[in-house]
């Protein structure tokens, strides 16, 4: 008996242990840094997307880098944003899931683009306790990184054209009161200036496929539409434009040509990422002189003694076409909006060029120097090689630049540690 009683004593520690019943995991001691906010760049998700519970954005192969730092006693969170969404948008998307509220996209600008002005709503507040006491430190990969600049200047700023729309229950995001809550901007692999994959000048047989990404992720938004789980597993939010299941059994025709429309005007990521669109994007985004702003970026090619930049070996095969055409070597060419494209936009990672990736043109800027980290400028970080666009999102272990991944997202979290 006492055998037996043994046994079940000891089956059921295992079970209790199994179903995490057992004793509770120690705490780890909680770092003295921001509050890290990690933003997706286009076709991302993160909390919140099923998808993100198979394969986290942040991490991919190597898991959840999010959750990695959450052992060490960093407090962070992913927010999931649409993945082709314009930068307003994903703005105000920004702010509802921190804040866990329905998405406010603002009077003046959804009658400017002709869409409904709320969106869907956040359950859960993934910042909790979010005050100027205790600021963030926004994170942001790829189209990212033009999200999180615009909402540091809403948050410092607000919006002229929202207060003075007229418009009731006006979302904190537009009036200014949430100064002091972001204590830095960190891009990684940002095309600030916009990129040259998606140009015209790189035809799409020459293997671009920067033209192709937005009506790739497009083609499984309709997916979506069509069966409402993949909506579940990979979010689109495009509701506001009338582009959702609901609204496809009951107005199939309409609902498809809703998402042809979206896809075709200027409040999308795919005007945003060209050279004039990210040119106009940029005219309302401040430079703000309390906030610290580092951006990081990598070259995955190497010049052939011809004035091309070609791919590197690791260059993920996905990217290897638009990595070429984007190094192609060119004319010097002005675009209509009036920027020069030269040989210095040759370089790249991929999809984004250096030249891009480094500052917003026209922004104060200077190369990193640990010892004189200065607010309202842009600390360049040195060069990085060994990774492409995808890497900085964990990338695609077996196509290689991704050994070192820890170790890199660590010197990011480092630096933010350090400011105070």
């Amino acid at each position: 008996m006492k055998k037996i009683t043994a046994l079940m004593m000891a089956l059921w520690i295992a079970l209790a242990a199994l179903l995490g019943f057992g004793a509770k995991r120690q705490q780890p001691e909680p770092k003295d840094c921001a509050p890290i906010v990690f933003v997706h760049g286009l076709g991302g998700w993160g909390q919140g997307a099923l998808f993100d519970l198979i394969m986290p954005h942040w991490g991919m192969n190597y898991g959840s880098m999010r959750k990695h730092l959450n052992s060490l006693g960093y407090e962070t969170c992913a927010v999931s944003l649409g993945p082709v969404s314009s930068t307003w948008d994903r703005a105000c998307e920004l702010y509802a899931h921190l804040t866990g509220t329905r998405v406010d996209y603002g009077e003046a600008h959804s009658r400017e683009h002709g869409h409904e002005r709320y969106g869907g709503t956040y359950k859960k507040a993934l910042m909790k306790d979010w005050s100027e006491e205790r600021p963030i430190a926004l994170l942001g990969h790829s189209f990212g990184g033009a999200a999180i600049r615009l909402f540091a200047t809403l948050c410092e700023e607000g919006s002229a054209a929202e207060m003075a729309a007229g418009q009731g229950n006006l979302s904190p995001l537009f009036t200014g009161e949430l100064k002091g809550r972001i204590l830095a901007v960190v891009s990684l692999a940002a095309p600030h200036n916009g990129s040259t994959a998606g140009e015209s000048f790189i035809e799409a047989d020459e293997g671009s496929m920067g033209a192709s990404l937005p009506d790739t992720f497009m083609t499984i938004a309709k997916a979506g539409v069509v069966l409402p789980i993949v909506e579940r597993f990979y979010p689109f939010r495009l509701g506001h434009f009338g582009f959702n299941a609901r609204s496809f059994y009951r107005h199939p025709v309409i609902t498809w040509r809703a998402g042809d429309a979206f896809i075709a005007q200027e409040d999308c990521s795919a005007y945003e990422l060209s050279i004039d669109g990210a040119k106009a994007l940029n005219e309302g985004i401040s430079c703000l002189p309390n906030l610290y702003y580092f951006s990081y970026a990598a070259v995955a090619t190497k010049a052939d003694g011809e004035g091309n930049q070609m791919p590197e070996d690791y260059v993920w095969s996905m990217f290897r076409g638009s990595c070429e055409a984007m190094g192609k070597k060119r004319a010097p060419l002005t675009t209509p909006g009036g920027v020069l494209i030269d040989d210095s936009w040759l370089p790249n990672d991929g999809l984004v060029n250096l030249v891009s990736a480094q500052y917003p043109f026209g922004d104060p800027h200077k190369p990193y120097d640990d010892a004189a980290i200065e607010p309202g400028v842009w600390q360049v970080m040195p060069t990085l090689s060994g990774f492409d666009h995808v890497d900085f999102a964990g990338g695609m272990q077996q196509q290689g630049g991704v050994d070192g991944y820890e170790d890199f997202f660590m010197g990011v979290v480092g630096v933010i540690e350090g400011l105070k």
